[in-house]
């Protein structure tokens, strides 16, 4: 049993009123929260989970059936929601409120489901799962369902998305458009009745990635890889045809450079005299797709943990996954590997806003800055760069034009956050600079 687990159970046993958990991407977030329910379940407490999305929900109620076999949870949901085909006989859905439980309890729901829910004081605990995906204004409604709270969640990743403008609030101290957790942390009155925890050990990234993705946070944790244990490799030669081809092979190359490999490569691509294309980057679309069929060309092997070390896999399609900041630039992405192939119509390709909680042995993304000369505070926002560098269990490989470097030098950031308030935009154009830094002095860009 981790020390977090042991804490938590802890908390649930005494009468503290919050408990926050900082997580690293990929260290088990709902895992723990799942094993901590084995006190609410013996201590017969009546208790609430809040996810954000409606899969993220469904995935809770099975992995506690799954590990609970005892145990009926009630999956609390809208009118409209429709239960999956493969749903487990332990999960009752339950869509109003006279059908929760009415002593002990498991109840799992949305946030905006229990957001519109008057269920004021009728539980014990609630727990709140990917808690920094919730803002303050969406906590508010539900705080009053229970006196007692858990929030976990992973501190890098990307704020919670507002729709209107909150500069009016910047200054606030209470900013209805902020993290939950980062409010209640920076509260002194909570001081004395807040259990503060960090889950210290990241189990999806590579022992170096791992590292590099560290300096996002204001935390230490490591690596459960060991040094050199996840990587990709070609077993291949093939002739060079094109630029990614030349590209890609020394990518590789230069990933295992050193006695252990590194599991990260920045891949430049010309940047047209003229300057960065206005619009989608449909050239630098394609060269994307090139990458791909380069990897798949070469029959990359890969290793995503001790058990393949020794015995690494080939690289398949499934095993592939794309990112960029932006839906249009995704767009063409998929159109370009369609047409290179029927089969590549199989790679997730999305935002980093889709992609907080998932994983795949590699991952691509197009550098947010790419073709990109003055950066908005979008651009520079750490959360993005934090997701994009952390879904990969193997290798990552960033491709951008080749201005970024430029782009950052000549960048004056505009420092117009409220009196008192971090400067976000600042520590954005920081973690960029540390970013490209980084694969500068390990030779890590092609």
């Amino acid at each position: 049993m981790s020390k977090v687990i042991k804490s938590l159970k802890e908390f649930i046993r005494g009468d503290l009123a919050v408990c926050v958990v900082k997580a690293p991407p990929g260290s088990g977030k709902t895992y723990t929260l799942i094993e901590s329910l084995e006190v609410v379940i013996k201590s017969k407490l009546r208790v609430v989970i809040v996810a954000q999305t409606n899969n993220q929900v469904d995935q809770i109620c099975q992995r506690i059936v799954e590990r609970f076999t005892d145990q009926t949870v009630y999956r609390y949901s809208s009118k409209s929601y429709d239960a999956p085909s493969d749903g487990h006989e332990r999960v009752s859905v339950v869509k109003h409120s006279s059908g929760l439980p009415v002593r002990s309890g498991i109840v799992v729901g949305t946030a905006s489901k229990f957001g519109l829910s008057e269920l004021d004081g009728q539980f014990d605990l609630l727990f709140v799962d990917e808690a920094w995906q919730m803002a303050w204004a969406d906590f508010l409604p539900m705080r009053h369902i229970a006196p007692r709270y858990i929030l976990i969640g992973d501190p890098g990743q990307i704020p919670p998305t507002i729709g209107i403008e909150v500069d009016r609030w910047e200054s606030s101290y209470f900013q209805p458009h902020v993290a939950t957790p980062q409010i209640i942390l920076a509260n002194p009155k909570l001081a004395d009745d807040l259990l503060a925890l960090e889950i210290a050990v990241c189990r999806r990234l590579p022992a170096d990635s791992t590292a590099l993705v560290n300096g996002f946070y204001d935390f230490k944790f490591e690596s459960d890889a060991q040094p050199g244990e996840r990587f990709i490799r070609p077993t291949r030669q093939v002739a060079v045809d094109t630029l990614a081809d030349d590209s890609v092979d020394r990518a590789l190359q230069q990933m295992w450079q050193s006695k252990e490999p590194y599991s990260t490569s920045m891949i430049g691509y010309p940047t047209p005299v003229s300057g960065p294309a206005s619009g989608t980057d449909l050239e630098l679309a394609a060269f994307v797709g090139d990458i791909v069929k380069r990897l798949m060309d070469r029959k990359c092997e890969i290793s995503t943990g001790p058990h393949e070390r020794d015995k690494p896999r080939q690289l398949t399609i499934n095993d592939i996954g794309v990112v960029s900041t932006h839906n249009q630039m995704n767009t063409a992405i998929q159109h370009v590997l369609v047409g290179i192939k029927k089969s590549y119509e199989k790679i997730r390709v999305t935002t980093p806003e889709r992609w907080q909680g998932l994983e795949k042995p590699i991952m691509i993304a197009v550098h947010p800055l790419s073709g990109v000369t003055s950066p908005s505070g979008f651009d520079l926002e750490t959360g993005r760069l934090c997701v994009m560098s952390s879904r990969h269990e193997a290798a990552c490989f960033f491709v951008t034009r080749d201005h970024i470097s430029e782009t950052l030098d000549s960048h004056l950031p505009s420092a117009d956050q409220a009196l008192g308030c971090a400067d976000l935009v600042g520590r954005g154009h920081a973690m960029h600079r540390q970013f490209l830094l980084y694969h500068e002095q390990r030779n890590l860009i092609v």
